[in-house]
């Protein structure tokens, strides 16, 4: 089977536009991202499980015309060092507010995260009030409770269905070829634009010392975060910005029901629908951009002063 060579044009353009940060706050392990400057406020990003943002640039870049960008790869995922084992949401969150304070970032910022990143989001800005001034919520995994609780016991009897899926993926090939014709159009990637698809596999994996090619998180790490998924519902009736419910018609079978839930909670909440399945803003970048263009510009001109 041919397998046809990846460009490294995504990675151009998404280190050409972005500068790099580390983190020299105390603690164990060294976080990294991206930054780039903007003529409107920043947007604070935050990937799903297993990703990183540079996976999200076709997504991301057409955000940059009006807006600074500040992603943050979580521990063990991107260019972030990894721990021996999962630190936590809370000690997660704690170290997402000291890079910001760290890399002087100018607030309030817009905060955004796909997925576990959503909900890492929504527990950020209930926590720290004034830090964002909306919320982009990119298919986040704010599960109903009655689906929180089960998930939550599986963790206990080690039969977490995406943590088992985590422990078993594959996570080694011989070159950046051999992962396109591993994972191409498979699982959650399939339907993916082949620019997002390169993306992942130029920022969501890496070359290892030997030469081969491997997933930048472990799968131990990922397969740990799914099994302690975030309760969103005491934080979100405490945001009160404007938010938007972004997620795909085909995603997981609880959005629709935690989509309701949630506008029923907090009237900031608006919900809206796009085609795709949970990674729809990789299938088609342009129109996911678009609607997250929309409703920032509808939430900055609502949040204006009367003149």
């Amino acid at each position: 089977m041919s397998v046809q060579l990846l460009s490294s044009a995504s990675d151009a353009g998404f280190h050409a536009r972005t500068t790099g940060w580390e983190s020299s706050a105390p603690g164990l392990p060294s976080l990294r991202g991206r930054r780039a400057e903007g003529p409107g406020p920043t947007i604070h990003f935050l990937s799903g499980n297993g990703f990183c943002a540079g996976v999200y640039w076709p997504f991301l870049r057409g955000l940059l015309a009006g807006h600074g960008l500040f992603s943050h790869d979580i521990e063990g995922h991107g260019a972030s060092d990894a721990p021996a084992k999962f630190s936590g949401i809370n000690a997660v969150c704690r170290r997402v507010i000291a890079a910001i304070a760290e890399q002087k970032l100018k607030t309030p910022l817009i905060g955004m995260g796909h997925s576990f990143g959503g909900a890492l989001t929504v527990k950020l800005a209930a926590q720290n009030p004034g830090l964002f001034r909306a919320l982009v919520l990119l298919d986040p995994i704010l599960m109903p409770p009655g689906v929180w609780h089960v998930w939550s016991r599986l963790r206990w009897l080690r039969a977490n269905p995406m943590a088992q899926g985590s422990r078993k993926r594959r996570d080694r090939w011989l070159s950046r070829e051999a992962v396109a014709e591993h994972l191409r159009g498979r699982g959650i990637y399939a339907g993916w634009a082949e620019e997002a698809f390169d993306s992942f596999i130029e920022h969501a994996t890496r070359e290892d010392a030997g030469g081969e090619r491997i997933l930048c998180c472990p799968r131990e790490l990922e397969a740990q975060i799914f099994e302690r998924p975030v309760y969103p519902w005491d934080a979100l009736r405490k945001i009160s910005v404007p938010v938007l419910y972004l997620h795909g018609a085909s995603s997981y079978d609880f959005f629709p029901a935690s989509a309701r839930r949630a506008q029923k909670l907090n009237p900031q909440i608006r919900v809206q629908t796009l085609p795709g399945g949970h990674c729809f803003m990789q299938e088609n970048p342009a129109a996911a951009t678009q609607a997250v263009r929309d409703f920032l510009a509808a939430s900055a001109s609502e949040q204006k002063p009367a003149t």
